[in-house]
């Protein structure tokens, strides 16, 4: 067992050594911006690491799709070394990383951190860990290592959506070899498939709930009732309380244009959408329709808080019978109304016409990225794999109730259980990937404005109103 150990560990040096020695040569580089010359370097490292594995066996022979196992100690002694070799090439026995994730993961995220020091610390004294966690949103990440990438964070956290620009100029690493046969050996099809560009892939697959569906309290609404969204509001209304969708936000009144037939789309940089349509004015005065209850069974906007803070707050003071959210005011809401009487749906229908549509959303994954000009990329690589490992990712769900993309995390009985898990599978039919339909003009073109509009009016506009106010839309997006 102990040689079969090495041997893999062996290959995993190999290739790691290989993006080691290259990707450290293009981080030398003057220029603060990306450049063809680390692209370059960046993919002659993967040809190399590809090179050096194919010699001897292939990894995916190695890892049997099993994954690294970290609890095997010769495979940690071998990592260990390499992690020493790679600090004294740098002078320091610090290895020094910073880690860029969302707000509300900071403190989670700095105990898998803590987690990970502890695991990977050298007895001996070859080296020590320095790792800064910094908050940086994961709808914003890209962007952020795209304008300095070399004072970017080392192992960042981020939406699928960002993946082709970050591709594009170059600022992304490529999983190495042996990593890349034990991530595409233990996630889901489709987490794999948004991680990759061509034939390489870019990303570790962290969740698989970048969107939105329906949670509801138990005990006010039924299954049946969370059909339709006229049902829920009467039967809310009746109860007192309110349905929450924030018709305001671009993110989630997409919905609507998607369920009327609108094709929203982002292609080579170029935003386009067809909203002033007669498609796009059914899906205006379907929120107009629901707007009309505003106060009285619905709430469109959150006011001056955030989407979840309203929402948290919402079901603690009883005003919400159920709302529009993602997985990740889960825990929040189990606090807010007990665990027993959460339960969450695909999204509803929605009166538009003369008929029910089934209301659509965007649907995608987080994922965990590596700075190309990291100066510790077998720690950075190290580090992204860890974070994004099974035990992880149950981590993950269990804290912050976020749903794994690893197949032995969604096959844990509670996971299975989880109304949220089931609800995500169901809203998929209709979910629309991010990253191909929005760049980031879409968020303010003005299809927020529109909601908000909607919401203030409590729906009474006209329909000349409501074209002009899309045919805005489709003008600001013509200035990308």
């Amino acid at each position: 067992m102990a040689s079969k150990s090495k041997r893999i560990v062996a290959l995993l040096l190999t290739a790691m050594m290989a993006t080691t020695a290259l990707v450290g040569c293009s981080s030398e580089e003057d220029s603060g911006s990306s450049s063809s010359g680390s692209k370059k370097d960046n993919s002659s490292a993967a040809e190399a690491s590809k090179s050096d594995t194919s010699k001897s066996e292939t990894s995916q022979e190695s890892s049997g799709g099993k994954g690294i196992d970290f609890d095997d100690e010769a495979v940690m002694t071998e990592i260990r070394d390499q992690l020493a070799n790679e600090a004294s090439k740098k002078g320091s026995k610090t290895i020094t990383l910073r880690l860029w994730c969302a707000g509300d993961d900071l403190a989670f995220e700095k105990s898998l951190v803590k987690e990970f020091q502890e695991k990977f610390a050298d007895t001996s004294g070859r080296y020590e860990w320095k790792i800064t966690t910094v908050t940086k949103g994961e709808d914003e990440a890209g962007g952020k290592v795209l304008e300095a990438p070399k004072k970017a964070a080392d192992v960042f956290n981020f939406a699928d959506d960002q993946l082709a620009d970050l591709n594009t100029a170059s600022a992304i690493s490529t999983v190495p070899e042996f990593y890349r046969s034990a991530v595409e050996g233990e996630n889901s099809a489709d987490a794999i498939a948004v991680s990759k560009i061509g034939n390489d892939l870019f990303a570790y697959p962290k969740t698989s709930d970048n969107g939105f569906f329906l949670y509801y309290d138990k005990r006010i609404l039924t299954d049946d009732d969370v059909k339709e969204f006229d049902t829920m509001i009467s039967k809310s209304a009746a109860a007192g309380k309110n349905v929450y969708m924030n018709l305001s936000g671009p993110w989630y009144n997409a919905g609507f244009f998607f369920a009327a037939g609108c094709t929203i789309e982002f292609r080579n940089g170029v935003q386009t959408a067809t909203l002033d349509t007669p498609e796009g004015l059914s899906a205006a005065k379907a929120m107009c329709h629901l707007a009309e209850s505003q106060g009285k069974g619905f709430i469109g906007s959150p006011g001056t808080l955030s989407d979840n803070a309203y929402v948290s707050q919402g079901f603690a003071n009883g005003e919400l019978s159920a709302a529009v959210i993602g997985t990740w005011e889960g825990p929040a809401i189990k606090k807010a109304i007990g665990e027993e009487n959460v339960g969450a749906a695909k999204l509803p229908t929605v009166l538009m016409g003369n008929e029910q549509k089934q209301l659509h959303s965007f649907g995608g994954y987080k994922l965990i990225g590596v700075n190309v000009f990291t100066d510790y990329p077998f720690a950075a690589h190290t580090l992204a794999y860890f974070l994004h490992s099974e035990k992880s990712q149950i981590k993950r769900y269990n804290t912050r109730g976020l749903i794994p993309t690893n197949n032995k995390a969604t096959s844990n009985e509670k996971i299975k259980k989880d109304p949220a898990f089931q609800a995500i599978a169901d809203q998929r039919t209709y979910a629309h990937a991010q990253g191909k339909s929005v760049g980031g003009i879409y968020w303010g073109a003005g299809t927020g404005s529109v909601g908000g509009d909607i919401v203030n009016a409590k729906g009474k506009l006209s329909d000349d109103e409501l074209m002009a106010k899309l045919k805005g839309c489709v003008e600001n997006m013509k200035k990308s």
